[in-house]
């Protein structure tokens, strides 16, 4: 899968040719099986032990890694041509806990328990304003919290980094963050970089108010606020938190406020930056039975002046969650990069790029399983949708339901006769991880049709 298609030498820009093909390989066998785990992607005990020793080589530097990740999602945004994208941004950690005995334990340091080893990625993937489809990820960060392999970096910069990668992306970028990425500074550069920026208020700020006895909290200002519209959202569950899965009215404020900075007092310090503010709280009467109400308090750079408006600002918000299914990819519910056995941490590291960038992929694939628009060919090659055409008869049955109905040699073709393999029976919509069987089940069965066809 989409290595014919995209061709993938001279990409990374190794001087050594072999490292060149060898990371053409390993970055095609990642793409084909959707898994990290190397024993389960090489082919043969040698493929696997040049799959090794490619990430274990000295003169294979992760921020190389990185740089062709991130530049293979710039050039699909490119291809794709929307003068407005989202990036959505937010960190994972990848705990190692599971495989610490096959490497030194002190040197990759500790995950977010302060006590199992791992290491952190931030990375900022767009998507299309209009329906939330994933075009790649163009920004991504990776870094320890001590050990032996720690490159210094400040996790609180890794928002600006995100700002200044997507910098020229296309005419107007959005970038979209959580509540972790509610940072004051950032509203300047953000401006500064002619980009704009949606994220959830951390806070409650301290305010210039509009006019004298005016509210001076964030908070107080959109309760002043009168309810502008109620709609309808589903809210998706949270263990963490113990919500339930639930569909519920909302009620809709937003007004126009001006933040004032925490260093107002600090000489060479704004005083102030303007802000449109956009509430979601969920009516008392939808909230079930010992739950909280769900609120969001957004700010944003875009304008804000309509119902409409408001609405687009939510539903962008919203697709931020694409960044998590990334994740998912890229852990144990997809390519399960965690249960890898590398000796090294650094050669685990590299390996999670270039999982990272697989699993963009592979959410791509699973966001666009109603897309009869754009063609199949941008993730299979020519003689893979052949494959996929002489296998359509073999996956469809005799009722009209039981047919493939999207338009052949679209990606919503394809991805029905994927799922179909990943054992999908038609009931609601395929997820990751039967897209992801699916996949896997293809290469195998690819395979074999390529060696018919020879013979």
């Amino acid at each position: 899968m989409y290595v014919s298609q995209q061709g993938l030498s001279g990409r990374i820009g190794f001087r050594d040719l072999r490292l060149e093909r060898r990371a053409e390989q390993l970055v095609g066998a990642i793409h084909r099986t959707c898994t990290g785990t190397l024993s389960r992607l090489a082919s043969n005990r040698a493929e696997q032990v040049a799959f090794s020793g490619f990430l274990h080589h000295d003169h294979v530097h992760l921020d190389q890694l990185i740089y062709a990740a991130t530049r293979a999602g710039r050039e699909r945004v490119q291809h794709a041509g929307h003068a407005h994208v989202l990036v959505c941004s937010d960190t994972t950690e990848v705990n190692l806990k599971a495989t610490m005995g096959y490497r030194p334990a002190a040197e990759l340091g500790v995950t977010g328990n302060n006590s199992d080893p791992g290491f952190f990625i931030h990375a900022g993937f767009a998507l299309d304003p209009e329906h939330g489809r994933p075009l790649g990820c163009v920004s991504a960060q990776l870094w320890t919290r001590g050990g032996h392999v720690d490159f210094g970096a400040c996790e609180s910069q890794k928002w600006f980094h995100v700002t200044r990668d997507v910098q020229g992306l296309t005419p107007t970028v959005t970038l979209v963050h959580d509540r972790e990425g509610d940072i004051y500074d950032l509203w300047f550069q953000v401006m500064q970089r002619q980009t704009h920026l949606i994220t959830r208020a951390r806070q409650d700020r301290a305010l210039i108010p509009d006019y004298p006895g005016g509210p001076t909290r964030l908070w107080a200002a959109l309760e002043a606020a009168a309810p502008s519209a109620l709609f309808e959202l589903s809210i998706p569950a949270d263990p963490k938190r113990g919500r339930a899965a639930r569909r519920s009215m909302m009620a809709l404020r937003f007004r126009t406020v001006r933040l004032r900075s925490p260093r107002a007092g600090r000489a060479g310090k704004r005083g102030s930056v303007q802000l449109q503010a956009v509430e979601v709280r969920e009516c008392t009467a939808c909230v079930p039975c010992g739950e909280s109400p769900v609120v969001w308090r957004l700010l944003t750079t875009h304008t804000v002046e309509t119902v409409q408006q408001a609405l687009q600002i939510v539903k962008w918000y919203m697709f931020r969650w694409r960044a998590e299914d990334t994740f998912s990819a890229l852990k144990t519910r997809g390519l399960d990069v965690e249960a890898s056995r590398l000796k090294s941490g650094l050669a685990v590291m590299k390996l999670g790029v270039m999982s990272l960038w697989s699993a963009a992929k592979l959410t791509e694939l699973v966001k666009r399983r109603d897309d009869e628009v754009t063609q199949a060919s941008i993730f299979f090659g020519e003689d893979e949708l052949l494959c996929l055409h002489e296998l359509l008869p073999r996956c469809e049955g005799n009722t009209k339901t039981q047919s493939n109905p999207y338009a052949a040699q679209s990606v919503a073709w394809a991805v029905w006769i994927v799922a179909r393999l990943g054992h999908w029976h038609g009931s609601g919509k395929p997820g990751l991880q039967i897209i992801r069987r699916g996949l896997e089940r293809f290469d195998a069965i690819f395979l074999g049709w390529e060696i018919g066809k020879q013979s």
